[in-house]
């Protein structure tokens, strides 16, 4: 705890200064200027470009899903066209995605779209890239938090997808004028060219589990994980093997052979990193809650497993069903998880592990969450997507711009009880989420009275469903209060 401690003392002096600053808007960079010729230049998050999406309509019927309601819908592909960034329109094949987004977007066509560049024409790419997202934003009013969530995850130095900005356009049929859909966030697609990029092999296990998050080990028959852990790729037995026998050693080893061992399958300090950042940034639509939104990695057979993240548009206090605003704002530090996630509950009682992920919570409010730089890419941010935003009718733009100003806590609608009907159209559950200003005042504020004075913080409910393939009863609901966290009480900064 001496690390923390240490780092809480030094910052809080300079806490009320620095957060005063933090409405200070910081001048921005020019967006998108000349055409990009490298997905490098693509991608960034004061970069914004154009896209035209052009589609028959009797292809643009055929993007409606089959399966209306729920999550795990089967969205067909369409044959469309679409010219990105200045370029010549490419024949593409053009589906929906989303689960959230996409049912929040209905009524509209502001609609979350998947482009697969080879689909249509074999071994067509675009600036080297098979394939790219288009998410809508529309359950996120400040129309950032991708973007910041991703480039922090950048920044600690884990795997994460480089991101930019678009206004997307839409024609459907020969004779219509394109229409405005609005700002759109462009996400690099995990496939492998994105995996030899980052661990120097794309031909490894590539798993996206899903309502998974304890590894639940599941007998010897691979086919009976597939369900839970969603492989995205196809390897050879050896990689099958390694999970089963990991998964098998998360459940039946003692503690002793747990602490001795664990080690050999994952990298400690980058799960450590990975876990404080989804805790600083209350990402509760992830492994720490649901067991979805994160992609896990064994890039060779005898090797050990990776974690990135995947879908962080609910980072920030984003998730609307994790408890109220407030809740997640006051996050614990000590346990930011639900009891269900059993690997990490039982690395977390290794003292070394323990030791590592306090560090990196200390390195990420000293680097990525820092006030400062939090200040200058908001306001370069918004200088860049303000424009296309004030022209998108799918976006409250008096929301909008109050994420970017100083937050007003008692006219703020995103502190109010999330079940109370904020829904608004296109804009649903929109509202209850927090302001991006208040957020870091408050978030700031939570972590260091945790890690000062022994604060209480808010541990999330186990979901009442169980892990897809689980051959066990789900976890008992945590219906415990927000607990006194286990750190030991320290005297106020400053005492």
């Amino acid at each position: 705890m001496n690390t923390l401690y240490a780092f809480s003392r030094a910052f809080s002096p300079a806490l009320t200064f620095a957060l005063a600053a933090f409405l200070f808007t910081a001048p921005s960079l020019p967006a998108d200027e000349g055409k990009p010729s490298t997905a490098a230049e693509l991608f960034g998050y004061t970069k914004i470009w154009d896209v035209e999406i052009r589609v028959s309509e009797e292809g643009y019927r055929t993007l409606a899903p089959p399966r209306s309601r729920g999550f795990g819908r089967d969205y067909p592909y369409a044959e469309g066209q679409v010219a990105i960034a200045g370029h010549a329109p490419l024949k593409v094949g053009l589906r929906y995605k989303g689960n959230s987004s996409y049912s929040s977007a209905s009524g509209t066509k502001k609609k979350s779209f998947k482009i697969d560049f080879n689909r249509v024409v074999a071994g067509q790419e675009f600036l080297g890239l098979t394939k790219l997202n288009l998410n809508n934003n529309i359950l996120d009013p400040s129309q950032a938090r991708e973007t910041l969530a991703f480039q922090m995850f950048t920044d600690m130095g884990l795997p994460s997808c480089r991101t930019a900005f678009a206004r997307v356009y839409l024609q459907v049929g020969a004779d219509k004028k394109n229409e405005y859909l609005g700002l759109y966030t462009m996400v690099e697609q995990v496939n492998s060219a994105f995996l030899k990029g980052r661990f120097g092999t794309g031909k490894g296990l590539l798993l996206k589990p899903e309502r998974n998050n304890s590894f639940p080990y599941l007998g010897e028959s691979w086919k009976d994980y597939e369900s839970s852990y969603v492989p995205k790729t196809e390897t050879s037995p050896e990689f099958h093997n390694r999970l089963m026998e990991f998964s098998r050693f998360v459940e039946e080893s003692d503690d002793k052979d747990f602490a001795e061992n664990i080690a050999g399958y994952v990298d400690i300090s980058e799960l450590m990193k990975f876990t404080a950042l989804h805790a600083v940034l209350s990402h509760l639509d992830s492994f720490l809650l649901r067991g979805h939104n994160f992609y896990i990695y064994l890039p060779r057979s005898n090797g050990k497993f990776h974690w990135f993240p995947w879908d962080v548009n609910s980072t920030f206090a984003g998730h609307r069903s994790a408890g109220s605003a407030a809740q997640q704002m006051n996050l614990s530090i000590s346990q930011p998880y639900t009891d269900s996630v059993k690997l990490l509950a039982r690395i977390m009682k290794i003292k070394s592990a323990r030791v590592e992920y306090e560090k990196q919570i200390g390195s990420v409010l000293a680097g990525p969450f820092k006030p400062e730089l939090l200040r200058s890419r908001l306001g370069r941010i918004e200088e860049t997507i303000s424009a296309a935003v004030s022209k998108d009718r799918n976006t409250d733009f008096a929301r909008f711009k109050a994420n970017y100003t100083a937050p007003e806590e008692k006219s703020d609608p995103s502190l109010q009880d999330p079940r109370r009907p904020t829904r608004d159209g296109a804009r649903s559950g929109m509202q209850q989420k927090p302001l991006l200003t208040a957020f870091i005042a408050k978030r700031t504020a939570s972590i260091l009275a945790q890690l000062s004075a022994g604060a209480e913080g808010y541990i999330p409910r186990a979901t009442t469903r169980r892990s897809r393939g689980s051959r066990r009863e789900g976890p008992d609901e945590n219906n415990r209060q927000p607990s006194r966290s286990p750190f030991p009480r320290r005297p106020p900064p400053g005492n």
